[in-house]
C-alpha cells in the first residue's frame, strides 16, 4: 500500500500531567504517514485521487492547539481518529515527541501509535 508522510511538524501544545506544564504549550514535533492508495492520483495527476496534505496538516493543528491534553498518548489517539473518520485513509501511524521533556538530560520524550480505520474509537 502507498504512504503519504508528513514529517517534522512543530506545534506548540497544552500537554501535561501538571497544571503547571498544560498551562502553556509545549514544543512538540509529530511525523504522520497515512496509508492510502495513491494510484489513481499517480495516474491522473489530480488532486482527487489523493489526500490533501494540507487538509491533513489543518485538521491535526486545529486539535492540537485548541485542546488541552493530559498525555501525548491522548493527543495521538485524537489525532489519528480525527483523519480516520475525516480522510480517506486505510491506516495512521503518528509519532509524537515533546521536545523539552521534565529532564534537561533527555533531548526528548514520545509515544508512537498506529491506528486502523477498523481500530477507531471514541
Amino acid at each position: 500500500m502507498d504512504k503519504i508522510l508528513l514529517e517534522g511538524i512543530q506545534l506548540g501544545i497544552k500537554v501535561g500531567t501538571t497544571e503547571e506544564e498544560r498551562s502553556k504549550p509545549q514544543p512538540c514535533r509529530l511525523d504522520l504517514t497515512l496509508v492510502t492508495n495513491l494510484n489513481q492520483a499517480g495516474q491522473t495527476g489530480e488532486l482527487e485521487g489523493t489526500v490533501d496534505y494540507a487538509a491533513v496538516f489543518g485538521s491535526v493543528e486545529r486539535i492540537c492547539l485548541h485542546q488541552t491534553f493530559t498525555l501525548l498518548e491522548e493527543v495521538a489517539h485524537q489525532v489519528c481518529c480525527q483523519i480516520l473518520e475525516n480522510f480517506e485513509v486505510r491506516q495512521v501511524k503518528l509519532r509524537i515527541l515533546k521536545l523539552q521533556p521534565f529532564s534537561d538530560k533527555l533531548h526528548s520524550v514520545g509515544v508512537e501509535v498506529k491506528r486502523k480505520r477498523r481500530e477507531v474509537k471514541k
